[in-house]
């Protein structure tokens, strides 16, 4: 684990604008099955603490998979869909489903950059959760 500065904690308008700027690029979707699972929420792919409420570390996910991902932190971790404690969120990994050129849309690797994303390889994706960079 990494000891860095300590964050600063966000004002109350960068938080709300975080949290809009998910649900906008999610479609207030849920991105882990996209079908309607419950009542979608933004979730903190990290547990949160002060300073990490960005867009980068939230997701748009319905009841039944937050349930699902807070009752198997490992295989969350492992399928993308939650930051472990030590990990960052601005270049960690993340599952989500992608547009397609045809109009379909495809689960794939991404990694979070502030209202977007950048697809990346699934060797990609297990090379920064591995830590081989």
């Amino acid at each position: 684990m990494t000891i860095g500065p300590k964050q600063s904690k966000l004002t109350a308008v960068e938080e709300r604008a975080a949290y809009a700027a998910a649900t906008e690029r999610d479609v207030d979707t849920c991105q882990r099955c996209r079908r309607d699972c419950g009542p979608t929420a933004r979730d903190h792919r990290q547990n949160r603490r002060p300073g990490n409420t960005i867009p980068e570390n939230l997701q748009v996910l319905g009841l039944r998979c937050h349930i699902w991902k807070t009752e198997h932190p490992m295989d969350a971790v492992a399928e993308g869909w939650s930051v472990p404690a030590w990990g960052d969120p601005r270049g960690w990994p993340a599952r989500r489903w992608v547009p397609t050129a045809l109009g379909f849309s495809h689960l794939s690797w991404v990694l979070y950059v502030g209202k977007g994303w950048e697809v990346i390889s699934e060797a990609r994706a297990l090379q920064i959760m591995e830590g081989t960079k």
